[in-house]
Order: structure tokens, then sequence, then C-alpha cells
């Protein structure tokens, strides 16, 4: 296939899910000998460098090909790589119907994952919730309800009373739109 990009999902177990076609865990394209990768930070294609080959190409987990109207697609859905959560104090405050406090989310992208969750001032920063609950960090950890992007967007709306919060923008400064 000289002279054609070929296409492939990252797939694999994480301590969170099993990452499938359909829910990719990433996205790579490759022409002969020079892969690339998509960053879901960013939404650029990088090329995959020698001297980091290795360590990025082992984030990709297993790669299944997908065809170039997949690949597309992917790309297009800046949503299909993205986990959100309703972020509970504790399971006790979920048990006995207590609002949750926030939304939190994990964008999954070779170069790095990014664990957010949305700020009273709008906006979107670093939390160690995620890795608190999924990898055992610590032992006072909240409780996390996994959400749909639209069911995410509902729940910031009725607790900061914003819509579009869970759009990707490569401007992380941009602002969501407040009614």
């Amino acid at each position: 296939m000289a002279g054609q990009h070929e296409y492939f999902v990252g797939s694999g177990q994480t301590a969170m899910a099993l990452y499938t076609e359909e829910r990719p865990l990433n996205l790579w394209r490759r022409m002969d000998e020079q892969w690339e990768y998509l960053s879901l930070l960013d939404w650029v294609w990088h090329e995959v460098k020698a001297d980091h080959e290795a360590w990025i190409l082992h984030r990709s987990g297993d790669l299944i090909p997908v065809t170039a109207q997949r690949a597309a697609e992917l790309e297009a859905d800046r949503q299909a790589c993205v986990r959100y959560w309703a972020h509970y104090v504790d399971e006790q405050d979920w048990r006995e119907g207590e609002p949750p406090t926030t939304v939190v989310r994990r964008r999954r992208s070779p170069e790095c994952d990014l664990d957010e969750s949305f700020r009273r001032r709008g906006v979107w920063g670093p939390t160690l919730a995620i890795l608190d609950v999924h990898e055992g960090r610590s032992s006072d950890w909240p409780h996390l309800v996994e959400l749909s992007a639209n069911e995410a967007d509902a729940l910031l709306h009725e607790l900061f009373g914003v819509t579009g919060a869970t759009g990707l923008w490569t401007d992380r400064n941009k602002e969501v739109n407040e009614e």
C-alpha cells in the first residue's frame, strides 16, 4: 500500500475498561514505515519519532486495522475516546441520593492521559479523582458513575447552568456558553 495511509485503532484492557473498535483507545495511521497518531488533546496528527517510537507505540494497545472511512468517522467524533463520570463525595452519598459534586473526564491520548474535573469557574482542570478510584491511589476516594457525553452535558447544565461544557476544542481556554 505504498503511498496510501493504513489506519488502525488501539484496543486493549486498561484498569477502567476494555476498548474496542467502536470505542477505541486511540487512532493511528501508517504510510510505508512512518507511523502517526491522532492526538486527542490537540486533534492533530503527530509523527512518531524514532526516539519515542517504542514508548508511544506501546501505549497503542493492540492495533486493529480499520477502513479509511471508519478512521475519518472517528477523527470527526471528538467524543469517541473520552469517558465521563458523575463525581460523588463517596459511595454513601451516592446511595443516599445526594447529588454529584461535578463531572470528571478522561481523555486518553498516546502522548498522555488527561484527567479533568469541571470547575465552578466554567473550565476543566486537572484532577486525581479518576486515578484514586480506578487505580487505588487513595483510601478515601470519591464515587464515580459513568455517563455518556450527553448525560455529562445535561448534568453540568443542572449543576452549573452551562451548556456545551463537554465540547472538545483545540483552544483549551475557550469558555463554555452560559445560559
